[in-house]
């Protein structure tokens, strides 16, 4: 499942990956922080969400990733890129 406004993602595919997707924590005050990126001319998306993503892919390549970045947004695409 994912969630984009809450930066949350859970996702399994067989043995072959696994996903998290978090908030980003501040270290000092311990409170969620909200970050992104908004791209209003982008070619992949106009808003993401930031957040801390863990991956592990065993599908073909060997892939580990904690603690790592993490993207959380809507993408609303055809053949001609971002439809707007």
């Amino acid at each position: 499942s994912i969630d984009v406004d809450s930066r949350m993602a859970d996702v399994k595919i067989q043995d072959l990956v696994e996903a998290t997707g978090r908030p980003i924590v501040s270290t000092l005050t311990g409170e969620t922080v909200r970050s992104r990126i908004d791209l209003p001319g982008g070619f992949e998306f106009t808003v993401a969400e930031m957040g801390n993503g863990n991956s592990t892919v065993r599908a073909g390549i060997e892939l580990d990733f904690n603690d790592s970045y993490g993207q959380f947004n809507v993408l609303h695409m055809n053949q001609d890129g971002v439809i707007r």
